[in-house]
C-alpha cells in the first residue's frame, strides 16, 4: 500500500504530498494515477498503484537529493578554501557532476603532459559512459520523467521511443564493446581496470599503486586503454 499522504483537492495552484511540493508533471501524473484507481479494472488499478509508488520514490529522492546538495555544497566551500579546483557542471535535469580537478587523476596527467589532449578526450567520453551504466544513478535520473511516472518510454535522437531499460542496456553494449578492445590490446586486464579507475572513477593513479615503477606501469596501462578508446570513437 502506497504511503502517500496528500490533502484533498483544491483549485490552489500549489498541491503537496508529503510535504513536497509537485510540479506539473507529477500534479497530472496524480491526477491519472487517482483516476485510475477508481477504476473497475484491476489493470488500471494496478497501473495506478504504479504510479503512486513511483512518484512517493521520485519524491523521497528529492528530499534526499535536497540533503546531498546541502553536504556537498559545504564540502565544496571547503574544499575551496584548501585551495583546490572544483567544476561543478550540469549533467542532467537531475544530476550535478562535481569534479576536483586538482584531484582528478586524468586532469592531473593532462596538466602533466603525461597524456595527449586526444587522449584526455577520450577518456573523458569514457567517464560519460561509464557514469551512465551505474544502475544506481541511472535509476535516480529517470524516476523523475514524466515518461517513467507513466510506464512510458523516452526519445532517442532518431525520434525512435526508447525505454530507460533499453537505454541502460544498449549504453552496457557500447561500453562492453570498448572494454573488449582494451582487453584485446592487454590481455592481462590492468588497461581496463586502470581505464575504470583513472578515466571511469576519476581517481589518481597513487590509488592503484604504490612506488614509481608500478605507477609507470599502471600508466602505460591506462595510454594504452585512451588510445584504443580515441580510436574507437575516432578521436583525434
Amino acid at each position: 500500500m502506497s504511503k502517500i499522504r496528500r490533502r484533498p483537492r483544491a483549485s490552489a495552484a500549489t498541491i503537496r504530498v508529503n510535504d513536497e511540493v509537485l510540479g506539473g508533471d507529477q500534479i497530472a501524473a496524480l491526477r491519472a494515477a487517482e483516476d485510475e484507481a477508481l477504476s473497475a479494472s484491476f489493470a488500471a488499478r494496478a497501473r495506478a498503484a504504479a504510479k503512486f509508488q513511483a512518484l512517493e520514490a521520485e519524491l523521497e529522492r528529492r528530499r534526499r537529493e535536497r540533503e546531498v546538495r546541502r553536504g556537498l555544497d559545504e564540502s565544496l566551500a571547503l574544499a575551496r578554501e584548501r585551495g583546490e579546483e572544483v567544476e561543478v557542471a550540469q549533467a542532467s535535469d537531475s544530476l550535478v557532476r562535481v569534479r576536483v580537478r586538482s584531484r582528478d587523476g586524468l586532469e592531473t596527467l593532462a596538466r602533466s603532459g603525461a597524456i595527449t589532449a586526444a587522449q584526455f578526450k577520450a577518456g573523458m567520453l569514457y567517464r560519460d559512459l561509464y557514469e551512465a551504466n551505474d544502475p544506481e544513478r541511472d535509476m535516480r535520473s529517470q524516476m523523475s520523467s514524466q515518461a517513467f511516472l507513466q510506464g512510458g518510454a523516452s526519445t532517442t535522437g532518431g525520434g525512435r521511443p526508447e525505454a530507460w531499460a533499453e537505454r541502460r542496456l544498449r549504453l552496457s553494449r557500447v561500453m562492453a564493446q570498448v572494454e573488449g578492445k582494451v582487453r584485446n590490446a592487454d590481455r592481462n586486464d590492468r588497461a581496463v581496470s586502470a581505464l575504470r579507475e583513472v578515466a571511469g572513477h576519476a581517481r589518481c593513479l597513487s590509488h592503484m599503486a604504490a612506488g614509481g615503477g608500478a605507477q609507470a606501469a599502471y600508466r602505460r596501462s591506462l595510454i594504452l586503454a585512451l588510445d584504443v578508446v580515441a580510436s574507437h570513437f575516432g578521436v583525434r
